[in-house]
């Protein structure tokens, strides 16, 4: 579409008394090749090509979407949204020029051949398989996503972007003697296939080693018991318990747990909780988010203190605060709202032998896996896929069927002890405007006490 058109569409949308209007152009393209029984399982492609309508008048957000992209179309699209409205309003919007901000690839994906990404996952493949002979499958892939976005609204703005993510992503099965576990592992960046300069195969060893170790997990009766926070995934408590608590989302129509806590303590000193849409070559980052804003790196608890929250242009006003570049969708088919990007805790001090001498009885979470949390409450319930006992100050044996139980206000005043081994995990976040890239992060932590359900 060209300058004229998206000005000739935004001007429509406003003529009715609007108080603002966006239009927003997307043209994306995922890829995702499968390795399966030691060969090329399958290679699948989805497109989306689309334009999304945006309207708003005081507190409330009109959107509609549209894959017909016939100029006569979106008119009869806009106008049918702004029946809402009845006042009369002539002004003409103009836009600046286009913008034009596209990060740095220094392999696109349609540049690396798919003979290359055949043999890298083969390969592997063959690597993996000797690590033991109780290994039964790999399923081995590659993911990749590409989207160019152009973003036009009444304030002026005319933007244009691109983002491409790929992602490795490995899951290996042990089995012994009628027992059956299994151990995932993957990488995400925002990037093309430099991500290949990354070790996959160590990761990916120490996945298969795990996923044999695990055949010998035995069952944990559980209780309120001091645990340790492997690095890295271990974060999605945060995410879920509190991060979605921190978004305008939930924050704005007072659903959120945290909605009357900005400036106050809900943390002990050592916890400083950051979200940054702006970290380098990050599965999570962009360069502008889907509002056309720049991203930014948002503070937001800071020793202890709320010092923010995530906050959307719609948002914005309802809450008397300033937008900080956290807009997002997954796609034209939705509006765009307040969502977390890079979200991770500060690192700190302390050590990981430090945190496991001080405990007599306790459990090491090395991998978390999915759960549930109730924004209104904080109250979650997340599984522990991979851990190990601590008994005596020292690591012991692997356990299984093991889940948290607690309240994101409760771990946030628990959190004692953060070491200083950040590591940041690629992921997904569904929310209100669809499904989402994001990363989650943290040091190795330990939290003084929380409830451990097991078996019994």
């Amino acid at each position: 579409m060209l300058k004229k058109d998206y000005e000739e569409f935004l001007s429509l949308a406003m003529s009715t008394g609007a108080d603002f209007a966006e239009i927003y152009y997307e043209e994306g393209k995922q890829k995702n090749f499968i390795v399966l029984d030691s060969k090329l399982d399958s290679v699948n492609t989805a497109t989306t090509k689309g334009v999304g309508i945006r309207i708003i008048k005081d507190n409330d957000c009109y959107y509609t979407s549209t894959d017909n992209l016939d100029k006569e179309n979106i008119i009869k699209v806009i106008k049918n949204l702004i029946t809402n409205f009845h006042q009369k309003n002539n002004n003409v919007i103009k836009l600046k020029d286009l913008e034009e901000i596209y990060p740095k690839i220094v392999i696109p994906h349609d540049e690396y051949p798919l003979e290359m990404k055949k043999k890298f996952l083969l390969d592997m493949d063959t690597k993996i398989r000797k690590i033991s002979k109780k290994i039964s499958q790999v399923s081995l892939g590659f993911l990749e996503g590409d989207k160019t976005i152009t973003i036009a609204n009444s304030e002026g703005k005319f933007i244009k972007s691109k983002n491409c993510v790929t992602r490795y992503i490995c899951t290996v099965y042990a089995e012994h003697n009628g027992k059956k576990e299994r151990e995932f592992v993957d990488c995400g960046k925002g990037q093309g296939y430099e991500l290949l300069e990354e070790d996959l195969y160590k990761i990916s060893e120490d996945a298969a080693k795990v996923a044999v170790e695990k055949l010998d997990a035995e069952d944990f009766k559980g209780g309120e018991l001091p645990v340790v926070i492997a690095p890295g995934f271990g974060a999605v408590i945060f995410h879920e318990a509190c991060g979605h608590g921190l978004e305008a989302t939930s924050v704005a129509p007072k659903k959120s747990v945290f909605s009357s806590d900005l400036g106050l303590e809900i943390a002990t000193p050592k916890v400083t909780l950051i979200d940054d849409g702006t970290i380098p070559n990050a599965w999570g980052s962009n360069l502008i988010d889907d509002e056309g804003n720049p991203t930014k790196k948002n503070i937001l608890i800071e020793n202890g203190v709320l010092k923010n929250f995530l906050v959307d242009k719609n948002n914005a006003k309802k809450m008397k605060l300033d937008s900080n570049g956290c807009g997002r969708r997954q796609s034209y088919l939705f509006a765009p709202t307040s969502r977390m990007s890079n979200t991770y805790l500060k690192p700190g001090t302390d050590t990981f032998e430090d945190m496991i001498k001080s405990i007599k009885l306790g459990v090491y979470c090395e991998k978390m896996s999915g759960g549930t949390v109730n924004p209104s409450t904080g109250d979650f319930n997340f599984a522990v896929d991979t851990a190990r006992l601590i008994e005596n100050g020292k690591l012991g044996k692997r356990i299984k069927g093991i889940t948290l139980i607690g309240n994101s206000k409760d771990i946030l005043k628990n959190v004692e002890m953060i070491a200083d081994d950040l590591k940041l995990s690629a992921g997904y976040c569904g929310s209100k405007s669809g499904m989402i890239y994001v990363t989650i992060g943290q040091p190795t932590i330990k939290v003084s006490k929380i409830l451990v359900g097991g078996k019994e």
